[in-house]
Order: structure tokens, then C-alpha cells, then sequence
């Protein structure tokens, strides 16, 4: 629901004007800021194509973002095109095309930083931005994925807004001298190199990226006698993504969490046998997993339990089907978990499902706080931790 109207007094009742009915001195409510503003969607100006090359990995630039209300997220369009052969693909295609994402904000400052573009597909599936069914990259109709020559379609959101229902989180964006910057990377087209598998094209495609900002308006200060919230609530709350990878080796690791200091909204694990295999990953992750906060242990919880409860809260991997049961949806596919992945989230109080939070179960960190992982893996490996942590800036609590 929209932040709850606040109440300003109106202006003072004239000498003699009545005050019985129809006074002019009740408290008018305050227009809330999504009703008073309108949603907006604009081309960023990026749109740059580049060969992929078995060279190695390529930089496409640092773009600025127009400036324009509130920033929401940007939307990325990456399409490949005029591939040929009969390529194998890597278990993180094609998502893994795009590298060394990052939006930074007008001082410097770094909002969200991805590694690879696969580690930004699993922000938007498992972050809590949109409707879960809604949520899944792959379930996207603009979501190609070409079986033989490896050509494709997909659209990634780096998110900066965190709330739909009242617009927490979106950023301004209205100085056109202090833009926010946007890079971005491509991968190498060469074999095995995070993109193909064994065998790449015989001729690489021609990948083309699009960036697309979606933004709230300025509203205006008030309307029909009421007054309206000019920004979003506690303005300049922000939230991060950011990227750890640490190396585990088989048997007891405890791993501790370095990214504190903020509120906590999700915490995302993808563990790969030598540091490359998710579909090992699966086998080789503690079971069970032990979370520790300040050396008490928070939550002991088995892969089977864990596994359940993403799916409580998300759908994905499950078996209903408008209503009818059919088989579990596999993982790796549209509306299926995804091999190696284990998401903690701190989102779901609203309604059980994840985002659109009240923000109660956002786990609060201080500098110091001792945040670690603990359990038995199976064969040594890397464990990626992707940490999206909020600073708040106001009362930002339901």
C-alpha cells in the first residue's frame, strides 16, 4: 500500500469566517508520492553493438543516464545476432554474455556492482522487484534463446528502486551536469570461456545492448487544494548489490561476511566445484547450512528445507500448474530453481512472498557485526555471495 497519508493544517480560518460546517480549518491528507506522480520510461541513449571476439572480454563504455525525476532502474535489452554453427553453451547462458556491471551514482558512489551479467539475472529473479511469476528472466516472451547457431534475446533490470508501493529507493536524477554512469562489459566468444561451452560458433554473433531508464516524475507540490509528497519517503535511502566470491575447500568452512554495516535484504549463494561448475555446486553445498549473527547461530537449516522454503516464497520449482499438478518444473529452466543457488531472503513478511516488504524483517548490521556461514562442503570450490544491503535515510518502517 502507498506510505500513509500524513496531515498538514490547513491555512488559518479568515476573521469571521464560520467555523461550524463547511470551515475551511480541517487537516487536509498529504497526497502520497506515487499518486502524485506518474510513471516514465525513456531511452538512455545507449545502444552500442559490438562483434564478440575470441580475443578476450571487451568494455563497451561508461555511459551517462539522462537525467530525469526519480531513477527507478535500468532496463537492459541484449540481443545476439548473425551466429552461426552449432555452439554448446555454458550453464550460465546466455545471461553471461554481459561483465563488470556497475551503476554508480553522481558522486562516485557505487550502487550495483555484478560481476557478470548472471549474477544480475539472479538479482532480478530472486530480489523481490516484481510479482515472482513476473520475476524470471527466462519466462520473459522477449526471452530467446537460439538452440543451434546461439543467437538470443533477454531484458535485465538493475534495480535501484526497492518498493513498487510507494517508491522507496528511487533516486534523484534531475541535474543533467552530475549524471548517474552506467558501465558495462561483454564476455569473450571464445570456447569455455563463460559463455560457450566446449564448442563456440563458427562465426560469433553480434551482440547489441540497449539501456532504458524507468523513472518516477517530479510531482507538483500540490493539486486540488491538497499538498503532495514531492519525493519518495526517506529520500535517499539506497540500496546495493554488491559481489563477494570466496574460496571453500571440502569439508567445515566458516565464511564470514564482510558486506555489513547496513540494513540486510537478501543474501544469494552460488556455489561452484573449482570455482566453474554450478550443476556440481548443487551436490558439493553444506547440508545443512548454519547462519551465525554475533557468533549465535540464527538459522540451521537442511538443502531440503531450504530448497522448500524459496519455493514457498517464489513458486519457482514447483508443480502446479494453473492449478493442476504436473512435474516439478527442472531447474536451470523458466520457473525452475537454478543448480547451486541458495537465496536468503529478508523480504517476505508482507504477504509470504518475496518483496514489496514492509521492511520489518530487514536485517539490521552494524559495522562490527560478525555475519557468517558455516557448514561441510562437499569438494573445494568458490562460493559467490551476493549481498543487496540498504542505507536508510529516514523512517523507511511500515
Amino acid at each position: 500500500m502507498p506510505t500513509a497519508a500524513t496531515m498538514t493544517n490547513a491555512p488559518a480560518q479568515q476573521a469571521g469566517a464560520s467555523s461550524r460546517g463547511g470551515g475551511n480549518n480541517a487537516p487536509l491528507p498529504m497526497v502520497p508520492f506515487v499518486r502524485a506522480s506518474a510513471e516514465h520510461r525513456e531511452s538512455t541513449g545507449v545502444d552500442v553493438s559490438r562483434l564478440l571476439t575470441t580475443a578476450g572480454s571487451s568494455d563497451l563504455g561508461v555511459f551517462d543516464i539522462p537525467a530525469y525525476g526519480y531513477v527507478r532502474s535500468i532496463l537492459l535489452v541484449v540481443t545476439a545476432s548473425g551466429g552461426a554453427g552449432t555452439p554448446t553453451f555454458d550453464e550460465n547462458y546466455p545471461f553471461s554474455v554481459l561483465r563488470d556491471i556497475a551503476l554508480t551514482e553522481p558522486n562516485g558512489a557505487q550502487i550495483a556492482q555484478f560481476n557478470s551479467g548472471y549474477d544480475l539475472y539472479l538479482a532480478n529473479k530472486w530480489g523481490g522487484y516484481r510479482f515472482c511469476s513476473g520475476a524470471d528472466p527466462k519466462g520473459s516472451p522477449a526471452y530467446v534463446s537460439g538452440a543451434t547457431v546461439g543467437d538470443f534475446t533477454f531484458v535485465l533490470r538493475i534495480p535501484v528502486e526497492l518498493n513498487l508501493r510507494d517508491g522507496l529507493g528511487s533516486l534523484p536524477n534531475q541535474n543533467a551536469a552530475a549524471t548517474f554512469k552506467l558501465r558495462l562489459g561483454l564476455n569473450s566468444g571464445a570456447a569455455s570461456a563463460g559463455l560457450w561451452g566446449a564448442t563456440a560458433p563458427t562465426t560469433q554473433p553480434s551482440v547489441r545492448v540497449q539501456a532504458y531508464l524507468e523513472a518516477w516524475d517530479q510531482p507538483e507540490s500540490g493539486q486540488g487544494g491538497a499538498a503532495n509528497a514531492v519525493s519518495p519517503p526517506a529520500l535517499n535511502t539506497t540500496q546495493f548489490w554488491s559481489t563477494q566470491v570466496f574460496t571453500v575447500n571440502a569439508g567445515i568452512n566458516t565464511i564470514r561476511l564482510t558486506r555489513v554495516g547496513n540494513y540486510i535484504r537478501n543474501l544469494i549463494f552460488v556455489q561452484r566445484r573449482a570455482g566453474t561448475a554450478r550443476s556440481t555446486g548443487e551436490t558439493d553445498f553444506p547440508d545443512p547450512t548454519t547462519l551465525f549473527l554475533d557468533t549465535r547461530p540464527m538459522d540451521t537449516v537442511s538443502k531440503a528445507i531450504w530448497k522448500h522454503t524459496m519455493y514457498e516464497r517464489s513458486g519457482f520449482g514447483g508443480r502446479a500448474a494453473a492449478g493442476v499438478l504436473t512435474a516439478a518444473v527442472a531447474n536451470e529452466t523458466a520457473g525452475g530453481l537454478d543448480n547451486g543457488v541458495y537465496v536468503y531472503d529478508f523480504t517476505h513478511e508482507f504477504d509470504g512472498a518475496l518483496g514489496q516488504e514492509n521492511r520489518d524483517l530487514w536485517l539490521p548490521t552494524l559495522g562490527s557485526t560478525r555475519l557468517e556461514l558455516q557448514g561441510s562442503f562437499l569438494t573445494a570450490g568458490t562460493l559467490t555471495v551476493l549481498t543487496n544491503d540498504v542505507a536508510i535515510a529516514g523512517p523507511v518502517f511500515l
